[in-house]
């Protein structure tokens, strides 16, 4: 999948830019001294994708002053080509996403444009609670129309259930919405089984080729019940607690990814630094895996992914990036990107403009890469709430 031309209008802290053209299948290197707009530029890429942004609310991505904001791209995949456009309008709080110029639900964006996203937050994945990890399985798991599908339908069935707990006399009453709660979290999991399997059969050898280290890395998806054929009985078995706290203490809205060195969990086991390189890794092996179930190369965008690496690393982690477009932010170019006979420099200081703009900024194979200043949320916990915004708003 390749972004081939990209135009925002009052985007943060964009106003209005020409159309920019962009390389197929090319590592895009937006350098910048911070604050100038490197992650509002990823971000524009991502609402283009989903018709919503990680950083908050989609009013937030408004110019300051302004009332809307329309990102217009066209995005190669499958072997076609999509016009793509989304539109917000503040007073109102109207959200219009255009595939090909026809209103589009967010839903379908999901397995259509497959990408992934580092933040130099998710160095801190292992650090915080399962929340952030089961946002990672979903958002990766997304690309698949089953799995978005049985998660809105799973989600929904919690709600219910949830509600229905708070006043329920006995099992019977809750009944429905714990037979719907088995079958869709029985697709869940599977589709986690598979992912989890895959990351523990490439996660230590693609972490080794980015940082040239060894670690004994095992990965498990740790269930918040012995056995998902058991589900129903369990949840039998629970209703009298679950009735007096009023929600729901099994299934998968608990999960966890579980990362150990040895027995030792990440966060008591290794360095920031190898922490943030296990981070990186991770997201590159579900690239891969992207890539095995959709038959599609996604687009991979890297913020600030260089930072407190060293050259040596740098180097190892640039050799090692998947095919396909990339597009990477950073505040200095490293010489390794320099010498990049692929990389493309976009110039963002030509797009922060209070005018509009009449030349093109300029993307150059080979980098004039000019120095600048040392270096620049997530959904909610089961990335239920960004879906459930999705079923909505087309």
């Amino acid at each position: 999948m390749n972004i081939t031309s990209l135009t925002l209008h009052n985007f943060r802290n964009f106003w209005q830019s020409p159309e920019i053209d962009l390389p197929r299948g090319a590592l895009l290197v937006a350098a910048a001294p911070n604050a100038t707009g490197k992650t509002n530029f990823l971000e524009s890429l991502v609402v283009l994708l989903r018709g919503k942004s990680w950083r908050g609310a989609t009013e937030d991505c408004v110019r300051w002053g302004q009332e809307s904001f329309t990102v217009r791209g066209e995005v190669e995949h499958g072997g076609i080509k999509s016009q793509l456009a989304v539109r917000y309008h503040r007073p109102t709080k109207k959200l219009r996403i255009e595939e090909d110029g026809s209103p589009a639900s967010p839903i379908t964006f999901f397995s259509h444009y497959p990408f992934i996203l580092f933040l130099p937050e998710d160095s801190f994945l292992f650090a915080g609670g399962p929340a952030l990890r089961r946002n990672f399985l979903n958002q990766t798991l997304v690309c698949s129309p089953a799995y978005v599908s049985a998660l809105v339908q799973y989600q929904r069935a919690l709600r219910q259930r949830n509600a229905a707990l708070k006043s329920a006399k006995s099992y019977e009453s809750v009944a429905p919405w714990t037979e719907a709660l088995v079958g869709y979290g029985l697709a869940l999991w599977q589709a986690r089984q598979a992912f989890t399997e895959y990351i523990a059969a490439h996660l230590v050898t693609v972490y080794e080729q980015i940082t040239n280290e060894k670690l004994k890395l095992k990965v498990s998806l740790e269930l918040s019940l012995e056995s998902p054929e058991k589900f129903t009985e369990i949840l039998e078995h629970d209703f009298s607690s679950e009735s007096r706290f009023g929600y729901t203490l099994t299934g998968p809205h608990r999960d966890d990814l579980l990362v150990l060195l040895g027995q030792r969990t990440l966060a008591t086991a290794v360095s920031q630094g190898q922490m943030r390189g296990i981070t990186i890794a991770l997201k590159l092996v579900a690239w891969r895996y992207l890539k095995s179930v959709t038959k599609e190369v996604p687009l991979l965008l890297l913020d600030e992914v260089l930072s407190e690496f060293d050259d040596e690393r740098r180097e190892a982690l640039l050799t090692h990036l998947p095919e396909g477009q990339t597009l990477l932010t950073c505040t200095t170019v490293p010489e390794v990107l320099r010498r990049a006979d692929n990389a493309h420099l976009l110039d963002l200081s030509s797009l922060v403009s209070d005018r509009s703009l009449s030349a093109q900024p300029e993307l150059s194979a080979k980098a004039s890469l000019v120095d600048g200043d040392e270096e620049e949320s997530l959904p909610d916990e089961s990335g239920a709430e960004t879906l459930r915004e999705a079923a909505t708003a087309a």
